[in-house]
């Protein structure tokens, strides 16, 4: 019996606590994170997965898309771009802030059964039957690393692996204001244990001759007005250059480093007629407040959302998709600019 919480006079237990049980108690387990993946999502899912094995359970760990750049980390080859022919005993979903974010077909499997819920992004939905989401955490895999304590699962350097390279790239290598003496502490045991850092380097350093072409498109378009970064890509640009979706994924950290900026956007074609804006910021900035606006979500500091051309009277008038891509460029602008004259407005009036 894990340990009791004593709070306004009545006994509960710590959410992280009742989730390890809950994993403990199942039988078959299917381990899924979001659509286009990157390192915490398929690290978490990985060094959840084969803890999972360790303690005798039947493991799928699920992802639509597949994340090339992940190739290094130990186990990758279990991760699945289709569901399991079984309906398991827990579906667990890490590092989404809503059930959408597994897309359509998975979530149809996902209520079928009991869900499982593991999350660190603010403002996420609890659609979990039980929910671990702690927003202070600055990765999902610190919380899987937790989990994994309260399971009393032997931290093996396979696992050690995939949690450092979830916190160290949701952190850009430990240095990103969210880093705290939790994340450090952490790090700390996984070298301890083992962690294969060489493996990580490849992870997050994983470079393309597609990606530095397709980094060309990007740069050619880069502006910087009112001390916000932006740029955009189109679909011909990765035809162009044969690039993945993943390979533009760390530009717009590329430009957010840019001397006197406060604020970063990035836009990009996803399908036609539909775009994926992706922004950054500093200190108070909260993005994420404007991407729920536009049904998106995130972190304060790092958020985005899809946008539906067809959506937007405006936008669906305009024909030329460069005209399309910097437009929504100066609505996002726009409302990154009315956020800050808003907050200065408030702190003044206090």
């Amino acid at each position: 019996m894990f340990e009791e919480i004593e709070k306004d006079g009545n006994v509960i237990y710590h959410p992280r606590k009742i989730v390890a049980e809950v994993l403990a108690e199942a039988n078959s387990i299917v381990i899924a994170s979001h659509e286009g993946p990157e390192p915490d999502a398929i690290g978490s899912s990985l060094a959840l997965g084969l803890a999972l094995e360790m303690l005798g359970k039947k493991v799928f760990i699920y992802n639509k898309d597949c994340l090339e750049s992940a190739k290094f980390l130990p186990g990758y080859e279990k991760i699945k771009n289709h569901l399991p022919d079984f309906l398991p005993d827990i579906f667990c979903v890490v590092d989404c802030a809503t059930l959408d974010r597994i897309g359509e077909e998975a979530k149809s499997f996902a209520v079928r059964t009991t869900i499982v819920n593991i999350d660190h992004h603010s403002k996420g939905e609890n659609f979990g039957t039980f929910n671990y989401v702690d927003p202070s955490a600055p990765s999902c895999g610190v919380l899987i690393y937790e989990v994994l304590k309260e399971l009393k699962v032997k931290i093996t350097p396979d696992i050690a692996t995939n949690i450092y390279a979830a916190i160290a790239k949701d952190t850009m290598g430990f240095i990103l204001p969210t880093v705290d003496s939790r994340s450090l502490k952490i790090a700390a045991e996984l070298v301890e244990s083992g962690a294969n850092l060489e493996a990580v380097m490849k992870t997050l350093k994983y470079a393309t001759l597609r990606k530095y072409k397709l980094l060309s498109f990007f740069l050619s378009r880069l502006k910087v007005e009112d001390s916000i970064s932006s740029s955009y890509l189109l679909l011909e640009d990765f035809e162009k250059s044969s690039a993945k979706d993943e390979d533009s994924d760390e530009f717009i950290d590329l430009i957010r480093s840019i001397d006197g900026v406060v604020a970063s956007i990035f836009v990009r074609e996803k399908y036609p007629g539909i775009f994926k804006v992706s922004m950054r910021s500093q200190g108070e900035i909260d993005v994420a407040e404007i991407a729920r606006k536009y049904g998106g979500g995130g972190h304060k500091n790092a958020a985005g959302f899809n946008l539906k051309v067809q959506d937007w009277k405006e936008l669906s008038k305009l024909q030329d998709k460069n005209k399309i891509a910097k437009e929504i460029l100066n609505i996002t602008k726009n409302e990154i600019l009315q956020y800050i004259r808003s907050e200065k407005n408030r702190r003044e009036s206090e």
